[in-house]
């Protein structure tokens, strides 16, 4: 009973997305195609650059809910400037920037001020949406040149998509931060224990701040992939991308709380998010019940992480107050 248990815990979400994949197989025609596969990994693209960078934050004990405006806001801009004549790379470069800058900004303010990283990242995300709509005039950006267009449209010999090959990568760029670098280690110290890794000798302010800024060049990539695949900047793009990235990570494993978490397993959590808008579609489900579908999976997943998180805890303090037994009884059988 004990190794089943340590099953289902260790394989959860991989059981949960052969569900979710045989439901929508058996219920939803035209789900399990080749061209509705390739569709499906095309469209999760974005939300895996996305997860990548905000896993790292979560590990590391903080929280950007201004994903979803950046996002908007870097299409925006970068296409305004190659339709103004900056040369594409160089606009992109661009782009980058200014998400990272933001990203190094909310993490600055949040480690400088002591303000909750909800907060300050929710406040953000209205700052930078009404940015875009004041600079854009709440219009799109058309006329992006045909090249730049491959980013997000384009084939590898005429049969992968680029963005799953961009997405890949990024995946196994997060994989190897947080499993072979220094850096990877750091934020899972700073998330389980920001304190005693500043007694360590880290600083864990510094620490939490890289987090935000890698986090701002996967959100500048993912806004460059997005802009490419709809041919334009679209100031409402980004809008509900940061909720569909909490709860792919936390599908995925990674603790609200900080300092627990897996590439692999936020690999597994997009795919879950994925399939479920995916099939919905191929369903014929309409998007307010999607939202609808989605907030109850986050709920039910926090729920679950949370309640983990509540036996850990009491299993700890149990082992404790156990151990403290013990001693007393050495030392009494030693008097």
């Amino acid at each position: 009973m004990e190794m089943l248990k340590r099953f289902f815990n260790k394989f959860t979400v991989l059981i949960l997305l052969i569900i979710v994949i045989a439901y929508f197989g058996f219920t939803a025609p035209g789900f399990m195609t080749i061209d509705n596969g390739m569709s499906l990994l095309r469209q999760i693209a974005v939300l895996g650059i996305l997860s990548t960078g905000f896993s790292m934050v979560m590990i590391g004990g903080g929280l950007d809910l201004s994903i979803s405006s950046q996002l908007s806001l870097v299409s925006c801009a970068t296409a305004m400037l190659i339709v103004n004549g900056v040369p594409s790379v160089l606009a992109c470069i661009i782009g980058v920037l200014i998400a990272v800058l933001i990203s190094a900004f909310n993490g600055f303010a949040i480690v400088s001020t002591g303000m909750p990283a909800m907060i300050c990242t929710l406040a953000m995300q209205q700052v930078l949406q009404g940015v875009v709509y004041i600079f854009t005039g709440a219009s799109p950006v058309y006329g992006l040149p045909n090249g730049i267009k491959l980013i997000g449209q384009g084939y590898i010999l005429g049969i992968v998509p680029i963005p799953i090959i961009i997405m890949i990568v990024i995946f196994l760029i997060g994989a190897f931060i947080l499993n072979r670098t220094y850096l990877g280690r750091y934020f899972y110290a700073v998330g389980s224990n920001e304190e005693a890794t500043r007694l360590s000798g880290l600083s864990s302010k510094k620490i939490m701040i890289l987090s935000y800024v890698i986090n701002g060049i996967f959100v500048g990539l993912a806004s460059i992939v997005l802009m490419s695949r709809i041919a334009s900047g679209q100031p409402t793009a980004g809008q509900g991308y940061e909720m569909d990235v909490i709860t792919a990570c936390v599908v995925g494993g990674v603790a609200f709380s900080g300092g627990k978490g897996k590439m692999l397993g936020v690999v597994q959590g997009v795919l879950v998010m994925g399939v479920l808008s995916n099939g919905l579609g191929v369903k014929g489900v309409d998007s307010y019940t999607q939202l609808l579908c989605k907030g109850v999976v986050l709920i039910l997943v926090v729920s679950i992480d949370c309640l983990r998180e509540k036996r850990a805890k009491s299993q700890k303090m149990v082992i404790s107050h156990e151990s403290k037994k013990v001693e007393n009884q050495k030392e009494g059988a030693v008097r």
